[in-house]
């Protein structure tokens, strides 16, 4: 069995952990937000008033907060994973496939990031009510419109690339 990188080692639990939080939170925010619209435009459902869209919305705001930054730091410790790592790609074809769902999908997700940093200042300003939360919510429903979904089939694989391993070519140093 190969040695490995101390660097490597802790930059890849480090994506694994990140991304694990990002995806089960990027679950619940979509559950979370796509249930506060009707299912055909969006607009707010009738349960949903003036009275109760401030408490509705401050439960979307942790949620907010750990997509954002954990999909940061799966990004930012996937690449130094990536830089501290002996594996090649030619070698290792399912580090290759990883790599692309997720440096594919990071031009889009930054566009929704950029959305998600405007309603992290609202939050933290505590304008919870605000229309223009309202507004962004809405922006980043319809902007990138069936991405989200595409994103999750996408991440769902990588458990199967990485516990499975397929495209493996064996080096000539191994036996």
């Amino acid at each position: 069995m190969k040695k490995r990188n101390k660097f490597s080692s802790i930059f890849g639990f480090l994506a694994l952990a990140s991304g694990s939080i990002w995806f089960g939170a990027y679950i619940a925010r979509l559950l979370t937000t796509y249930h506060m619209f009707e299912p055909t435009k969006p607009v707010l459902k009738d349960f949903i008033t003036s009275n109760n869209l401030s408490a509705i919305i401050q439960t979307t705001f942790p949620l907010v907060n750990l997509t954002f930054f954990s999909y940061l730091m799966l990004v930012i410790s996937f690449t130094l994973f990536l830089i501290f790592t002996q594996l090649k790609f030619k070698e290792n074809g399912w580090l290759f496939i990883i790599s692309m769902i997720i440096f594919l999908t990071l031009p889009f997700e930054a566009v929704l990031l950029t959305i998600d940093y405007k309603l992290i200042v609202l939050f933290i300003n505590e304008q919870f009510a605000s229309e223009e939360v309202l507004k962004l919510i809405i922006e980043r429903i319809t902007l990138l419109s069936s991405f989200p979904i595409i994103l999750l089939l996408s991440y769902f694989s990588i458990p199967f690339f990485l516990v499975v391993k397929p495209f493996t070519i064996k080096s000539k140093n191994e036996n």
